[in-house]
């Protein structure tokens, strides 16, 4: 499944801190369709370099985009720092 929220909490030791919600949906709704047109360039490039060995990579590429991105649901990045901590979440 794809991350639909990012959440990134900064807090520092003197101040109180930051926490921010971000809708990745949003930006899936942007970024697909681009991907779906950018296909048939990716179709194209890959039939052309077939015979060189370059088109079969071109397509596992292109596939792993998708793949990496169902992967990153659930990342969790947490940075410590003696006076600061920030931790980012995908959700």
């Amino acid at each position: 499944m794809i991350p639909l929220l990012l959440r990134i909490r900064i807090r520092r030791k003197s101040h109180r801190g930051v926490s921010l919600w971000l809708p990745l949906f949003l930006f899936w709704l942007i970024a697909l369709p681009f991907l779906i047109a950018l296909l048939p360039l990716v179709l194209i490039a890959a039939l052309i370099l077939w015979p060189s060995g370059k088109g079969k990579p071109i397509l596992c590429a292109y596939l792993m985009i998708f793949r990496l991105i169902g992967c990153l649901s659930g990342l969790k990045i947490d940075i410590r720092s003696v006076d600061n901590t920030i931790y980012i979440n995908l959700i």
